[in-house]
């Protein structure tokens, strides 16, 4: 008699979401990863779906096996598990690939495990992190967001502090992903050692009003504020199309662009639906312009707060941190 299978899904995520860079994450509706387990006599990894053969499939090298083996450390629980990874999101575009994965190995553990959802979640979110870590070093604003949903906003990790808010439906996202590979650890190396004051003091109050108007459901003013002038200026150059695709999505009704994450993937805000199907569809046809192609879609911000089962008192306005 065969074993069942415990799954569970993350979502995509844009992280820095224009000048919150490190600190704020939007949970993206559509794309996600799957990852199921299911006790066996010794472990195995499996990696199926998009960009699976560049994947590493051994159970310790790649991202879902450490998140497992992270939390069996932390629970006691050390049953052999053999793991499939059915990957949704590509690697190297700036959706959180490897934190959808970390994501939904923490949950699909917790599925297999009751006893496991003794643990707080912020141990769940630090098992996640040991995943990210490996592979794109140690940021928690993607798998946060993977995690918890909404829309994320990191103040702190050392001590790790964080808040989580549910997105207004009247905020519409569209999405680009190009045919190009960005690697995290590349993007980080081209951001300054040291900011202007000026351009720190812009990215503030953009940032600060944007998580306002985020949740407000402001979209005309959120898209003003996706301004960075710290790491976009210096990401944009590598990104062939960025410029055009940015015009593009404005001259149609979108209200501010930004990169995701580091890239490749752009992203635009919108007021409407409409304006938003309008948007994705400019975007990819800015990149097939400049000789390169991109898939694009129109979504929102997936609210669904993955982690419910630990959070169940919470509500969907919550706060995580270290005392």
């Amino acid at each position: 008699m065969s074993r069942p299978w415990f799954r569970a899904r993350a979502p995509a995520t844009i992280a820095n979401v224009g000048p919150g860079f490190d600190v704020f994450c939007l949970a993206v509706r559509g794309p996600h990863d799957v990852v199921a387990v299911r006790p066996a006599s010794s472990d195995s990894l499996r990696v199926s779906g998009i960009d699976a053969s560049s994947l590493p499939s051994g159970f310790t090298e790649n991202t879902a096996g450490i998140v497992i083996e992270t939390m069996r450390r932390r629970t006691g629980i050390r049953a052999a598990l053999e793991v499939r990874v059915a990957k949704g999101l590509p690697a190297g575009r700036g959706l959180g690939s490897s934190a959808a994965s970390c994501a939904a190995a923490a949950l699909a553990f917790l599925e297999a495990f009751p006893k496991a959802r003794s643990l707080a979640p912020l141990d769940i979110l630090e098992a996640a992190v040991e995943g990210e870590a490996a592979v794109a070093g140690r940021h928690y604003d993607n798998v946060a967001g993977a995690l918890l949903g909404g829309f994320v906003s990191i103040a702190s990790t050392e001590p790790l502090l964080l808040t989580r808010e549910p997105v207004s439906p009247r905020i519409h996202v569209a999405i680009a992903i190009p045919d190009l590979v960005l690697r995290t650890e590349d993007m980080r190396r081209v951001l300054p050692r040291e900011v202007p004051l000026a351009d720190a003091v812009s990215n503030v109050g953009k940032a600060a009003t944007l998580a306002i108007a985020l949740v407000r459901g402001d979209a005309v003013l959120a898209g003003r504020c996706l301004e960075d002038r710290f790491a976009t200026p210096h990401r944009a150059p590598f990104l062939k199309g960025y410029a055009e695709a940015r015009d593009a999505a404005l001259r149609v009704g979108a209200t501010g662009f930004s990169i995701s994450g580091s890239g490749s993937t752009v992203f635009a805000l919108a007021a409407s639906a409409t304006a938003a199907q309008r948007s994705a569809k400019a975007m990819a046809d800015a990149f097939r312009g400049v000789g390169g192609n991109a898939k694009a879609f129109a979504t929102g911000v997936d609210n669904a707060v993955p982690l419910r089962r630990l959070l169940s008192r919470a509500g969907v306005r919550f706060t995580l941190a270290t005392r």
